[in-house]
């Protein structure tokens, strides 16, 4: 009989799923610190290329490089907070003003009875009632967002200091790993990092560029249609759709309330509902594939399945988080069965 040594694949598979557990238990206890972890090694793969071009294209420190790219991008987000943060603000309180005044209640029950004598078989009250419990769960959801803030700022606050350390010792770390790798395993290992790195970073590069245009699309159209705070509601759009095929969809709920107190009734809500559609087509015909490529070839059913996972885990950081790690466990897993049908690697 052979000796149960560590060379034995079974053994192998225990360490590392016990491993596995072992930071799953950790991490869920400490949900907020493993989140400011991958938001810090996200926000890291974004700067890197900046810090690189720094360091090798001017001769620069790594550290000085990082603190120069961090100076610059703190300094357009001061710019960016001093001048379009309070214009924002200053909108979101007027159209909360308006909100506060406006009889919500009154305008559906006129509706519904009116949409009820088109459509004989519809009930009124029904209508209204579900359109007021519709209302009150969407201010109910925002309440509780709310309540997260504090926690979610002293997090983000965490977060700058994180992606300094990543920078400035990734590489090192990550090198460092890979030494320790068995030769045998050592070139599937390089390819499945180098190729982690290549599609997250275009992912991420994307993921911005996308969230950029669907604001544009939304202020643009929303100023054509003649709504009231189109830059508000179009940047609300475009945050929003940092999590996939959301963007769109939340900023038209928004759109329809702002029309509906701007002109009293329901004449825009076909015009917003089609803009809605209109600009989820050309963000999945045009401007995910131009952004994206083939960065992340993922089915959208399986997109959606992702998100709700993530939603269920954690939240909305959830679902901001899901496409990147579901990215980096697809890649992780095809790549090792190519490696080890490839490189011919056998368990010894």
């Amino acid at each position: 009989m052979q000796p149960f040594t560590a060379n034995r694949p079974f053994l192998k598979v225990s360490v590392l799923l016990a491993v596995l557990l072992a930071a799953f238990w950790v991490t869920s206890l400490v949900p907020m610190l493993t989140i400011a972890l991958i938001l810090s090694t996200l926000v890291a793969f974004i700067l890197k290329p900046l810090v690189k071009l720094l360091e090798f294209r001017l001769g620069l420190r790594r550290s000085i490089s990082i603190l120069c790219v961090f100076l610059l991008t703190g300094g357009a987000l001061v710019l960016v907070s001093i001048e379009v943060v309070p214009l924002l603000m200053n909108r979101a309180l007027r159209l909360y003003d308006q909100f506060k005044t406006f009889p919500f209640q009154e305008k559906l029950n006129i509706a519904a009875a009116d949409l009820a004598r088109h459509i004989p078989f519809l009930d009124a009250e029904v209508i209204a009632s579900r359109a007021n419990q519709f209302i009150a769960g969407g201010v109910e959801a925002i309440g509780k967002n709310l309540e997260n803030i504090v926690p979610l700022i002293a997090m983000i606050s965490i977060v700058p200091f994180i992606t300094y350390f990543v920078l400035a010792e990734g590489d090192v770390a990550l090198k460092r790993m890979i030494e320790r790798v068995p030769n045998k395993y050592f070139e599937m290992t390089l390819n499945v990092l180098n190729k982690i790195q290549r599609d997250l970073v275009g992912y991420l590069r994307g993921w911005i560029l996308d969230s950029l245009i669907i604001g544009i699309l939304s202020m643009a159209g929303l100023w054509l249609l003649g709504i009231d705070y189109p830059i508000l509601i179009g940047a609300l759009a475009g945050v929003a759709n940092l999590v996939p095929y959301l963007g769109p969809v939340v900023g038209a709920v928004p759109a329809f309330l702002v029309s509906l107190t701007q002109f009293g009734d329901f004449r825009m809500l076909l015009p917003i509902v089609l803009l809605t559609v209109a600009i989820q087509a050309i963000d999945n015909v045009i401007v995910q594939p131009l952004c994206f490529a083939k960065t992340v070839d993922m089915h959208p059913l399986t997109v959606i399945l992702v998100l709700i996972v993530g939603n269920e885990l954690m939240g909305i950081l959830g679902m901001l988080l899901a496409i990147p790690i579901a990215t980096i466990l697809k890649v992780s897993t095809t790549e090792t069965y190519w490696g080890l049908k490839n490189y011919r690697i056998t368990a010894s």
